[in-house]
């Protein structure tokens, strides 16, 4: 009969009632009894066939210690229930590393659930014998367990300290070459050995790791767990052009999922500025996804060399990278100064406007220096005549209103005392559309205008002639266009008379007086007599 509360307590281990074992073993393991009955009623309540009981028994041994139950708990990680397995693995845990050498017995003849149970103790063990025994297990893993090892010791490599890190990397580098010395490598711990090597988060693993990375012996899968293991290894390292080197290059792979891991991975690295130009590989591949893909990436990188090279590509590549770069940079007032550099330069009609889009939100924030260097730019090649070029104009205009009247104004000038009457309109039509433009500049437009129009006196013909309308803006405007166009040695009698023509049949007296004007000059010609008649039938000869 048990003489004390404790022993009292041990014997409902073996009561009828499931409630009382249960009872027994959660007060049992609050207190850590470890009084050879307690244990003896502990060992003895495992071979219970009740999940719920088994599972706080092996709570109540976890906490007292079961290294003097070791045998008995060890069959519980082959059990049918999970939550017994777990809580024998816990149970063991609590023995410490000397029971490391059971363990990695067990191993060789365990099933599939008992033996991710026994990885699992061993990876929580976590020392050096116990990673060496996780390590031997893997040698004939398959895929499911060999992963769930690598699982189950990433939080082991997340608390160890330095020495243990280095230890663990030594031992999973001998895996590894122990692997490859074999005809036929188990893949599956290849990649379980490769993924703990990037969970340990040390760049001495980069090694390693870029060696399988970048390896076309390797297989792909093999190849893809080195690129994602590259991830972790890196983090506290500097990329360099090996690295960078090794990503591109499986990037550029046919292994369309080799090459999506090696994209990511570059995701996940701060790119070095004297780096940025060996994307170039994936920007130009033939696979626009690829191209797109790192184009994006540099989106998202606020740096001088990401705008740099995005400013490239709008500047070198075909259409529709360069299309795919200028989305990239719509929100980066960074890149300004560089857009700038482009589109002075560019020469391609569409790459100019492409260039002047993405600039023109942000043209008004450019450096006097850059306002002029694109100004200089447009007027120069207006002045060669070169065409397709408006969109530079336009935003040099932007960018500098006044400047940009007054300069084109000059050039008008210039191409006038020439006699090169094409390029001068193209000229005035750009410099009536500054900010600088006045009644005089869109006057001497529409005069321009005038002397290339087919003078047809047609409604419709009328109604959509550039001059007229011109003209009319300017008489809402109180500009006098009748001094203006008496002033006009260019302006021929039937120009004169097209004008007044149209003007009296507006019922302006716009009409009128030009048309007397045409009469008095033009006398007994026929230009003279069309204008006499116009006015009698208007009733105001």
């Amino acid at each position: 009969m048990a003489t004390n509360p404790i022993d009292r307590i041990a014997t409902m281990l073996s009561s009828d009632a499931p409630d009382k074992r249960i009872a027994a073993a959660v007060v049992l393991g609050e207190l850590k009894a470890k009084t050879p009955g307690v244990v003896r009623g502990l060992a003895a309540a495992l071979s219970d066939d009740n999940f719920a009981v088994q599972r706080h028994v092996l709570d109540a041994l976890a906490r007292i210690g079961a290294d003097k139950t070791v045998g008995d708990v060890m069959p519980l990680l082959a059990s049918r229930d999970a939550g017994v397995r777990a809580a024998a693995a816990e149970a063991l845990v609590s023995v410490g590393e000397s029971i490391v050498p059971r363990l990695q017995a067990r191993l060789g003849d365990a099933g599939h659930d008992e033996r991710m149970a026994l990885e699992s103790v061993l990876a929580r063990l976590g020392g050096k014998e116990a990673f060496g025994a996780l390590l031997s297990g893997l040698q004939h893993a398959g895929e499911e367990e060999a992963s769930k090892a690598a699982v189950a010791m990433r939080q082991q490599a997340r608390v160890a300290d330095a020495r243990q890190r280095k230890s663990y990397l030594a031992q999973l580098e001998r895996v590894l070459a122990e692997q490859d010395k074999k005809s036929e490598p188990n893949t599956a711990a290849v990649k379980a050995a490769i993924k703990m090597l990037g969970y340990l988060e040390d760049e001495r693993a980069l090694p390693t790791l870029l060696k399988y990375g970048s390896s076309k012996k390797q297989p792909g899968p093999i190849r893809q767990e080195a690129l994602i293991a590259l991830r972790f290894a890196q983090k506290n390292a500097k990329p360099d052009a090996k690295l960078l080197g090794a990503l591109v290059s499986a990037a550029e792979s046919d292994d369309r999922t080799l090459a999506q891991t090696a994209l990511i991975t570059l995701t996940s690295i701060d790119l070095p500025a004297r780096l940025a130009g060996r994307l170039d590989p994936l920007i130009t591949h033939p696979d626009l996804e690829r191209a797109r893909f790192i184009i994006d990436m540099l989106s998202h990188r606020k740096t001088e060399d990401s705008a740099a090279l995005l400013v490239q590509v709008m500047s070198e590549q075909e259409m529709r990278r360069a299309k795919l770069a200028a989305q990239a940079l719509r929100e980066r007032r960074d890149a300004a100064p560089l857009l700038a550099d482009a589109l002075a330069g560019a020469r391609d009609p569409e790459r100019v406007r492409l260039l002047a889009s993405a600039l023109r939100p942000f043209a008004n924030e450019l450096k006097p220096a850059q306002r002029k260097k694109l100004l200089d730019a447009a007027i120069a090649r207006l002045a060669s005549g070169e065409r397709g070029i408006e969109a530079l104009f336009e935003v040099a205009r932007e960018a500098n209103p006044k400047a940009a009247s007054e300069t084109l104004r000059d050039l008008y000038g210039t191409l006038v005392k020439k006699r090169d009457h094409t390029r001068a309109l193209s000229v005035l039509r750009l410099m009536c559309r500054t900010e600088g433009a006045g009644p005089e500049d869109r006057y001497q437009l529409g005069a321009r205008l005038l002397g290339l129009s087919h003078l047809d006196t047609n409604a419709a013909a009328r109604r959509s002639d550039e001059s007229l309308q011109i003209f009319e803006r300017l008489i809402r405007e109180g500009y006098d266009v009748a001094s203006a166009l008496r002033r006009d040695r260019s302006i021929e009698l039937d120009a004169l008379y097209y004008v007044g023509f149209h003007f009296i049949e507006e019922d302006h007296p716009l009409g009128e007086e030009l048309l007397k004007m045409v009469a008095d000059k033009g006398g007994r010609k026929k230009i003279g007599k069309m204008a006499k008649n116009k006015l009698e039938l208007a009733g105001a000869a």
